[in-house]
């Protein structure tokens, strides 16, 4: 999964942007034409938060009609060579989405993503596995064979204006329906299906419904 800085003047959004059902995309072990820009200077220096491509679209999913889909896109060139532990999200980075809902180039609504990354470090006869996973391979939500688990927090940024040169900002979490828990798992990468025999479905277990604020 990557994330965008990219701020996008958008014309007549709908509200129905409020309709999103956030999804964790993960990385595959497959060839990627993604426009990288890791030759940027600046980048070269932070490559983890290194974004390539944007997306968004009206969903053509069933009963959908009426949802906005947004993709955004980091940490490119993860070739074969990188695996089985690709690049992570960096916890130290902060990943945002900007939306301007009104074509004045100021961002209406900011979704935010932090991170956080643990290393169970299991072992195998007293020595440290350096791998993503231990064991015979994984299928569940929480494998206890995932030896490393990436975690996420997403929150919505919104601003008010409350005279003519000035306005307040807002930051409100993002919950999961049903636990209104602010805890989201990433999927592991697909790092092949000796390991992930069944990566489609274990990275669905990875798609949430969430409450938005300010949304009905």
């Amino acid at each position: 999964m990557k994330v965008t800085l990219t701020k996008l003047p958008l014309r007549k959004l709908p509200l129905q942007l409020c309709l999103i059902t956030l999804a964790t995309l993960s990385t595959f072990a497959l060839p990627t034409y993604a426009s990288s820009h890791r030759e940027a200077p600046f980048i070269t220096q932070m490559p983890k938060v290194d974004g390539t491509d944007f997306y968004l679209f009206k969903s053509y999913e069933a009963n959908k009609a009426q949802f906005v889909t947004l993709i955004a896109n980091y940490v490119p060139l993860q070739d074969a060579y990188g695996g089985p532990n690709y690049f992570m999200m960096d916890p130290a980075a902060v990943y945002e989405i900007k939306i301007d809902n009104n074509g004045d180039s100021v961002e209406d609504l900011t979704y935010q993503f932090k991170f956080n990354n643990v290393n169970k470090d299991a072992k195998f006869n007293g020595v440290s596995i350096p791998l993503v996973v231990s064991g015979a391979g994984i299928a569940n939500l929480d494998d206890a064979n995932a030896n490393v688990r990436e975690s996420y927090t997403v929150s919505l940024i919104t601003s008010k204006k409350i005279s003519a040169r000035k306005s307040k900002t807002f930051k409100q979490a993002i919950t999961q329906v049903g636990t209104n828990g602010m805890t989201f798992l990433k999927p592991l990468d697909n790092i092949g299906n000796k390991t992930i025999p069944d990566y489609a479905t274990y990275a669905a277990k990875h798609v949430y419904a969430v409450n938005i604020p300010g949304c009905s």
